[in-house]
């Protein structure tokens, strides 16, 4: 049971960070390109924002910084 635990704590951490890092990068961009001026946001509510919403802001960011190369 204890390894389960772990486990899971392994895999709320890294969504915590990947989800954060992602939700920040995907706001700050279009923030940014909606906006015309940059946008800094900081990082621990997109930490707690990318906990629920990582599976959605994830492959986001992916396609976001793809778009970034023809935008």
């Amino acid at each position: 049971m204890k390894g389960i635990g772990i486990f899971i704590l392994v895999i709320l951490l890294i969504n915590l960070l990947v989800g954060g890092f992602a939700t920040e990068y995907f706001v700050e961009f279009w923030g940014g390109y909606i906006k015309g001026v940059p946008v800094d946001v900081p990082f621990l509510p997109c930490a707690i924002a990318g906990l629920f919403l990582g599976e959605f802001t994830i492959p986001a960011a992916i396609v976001t910084w793809i778009l970034s190369f023809v935008l």
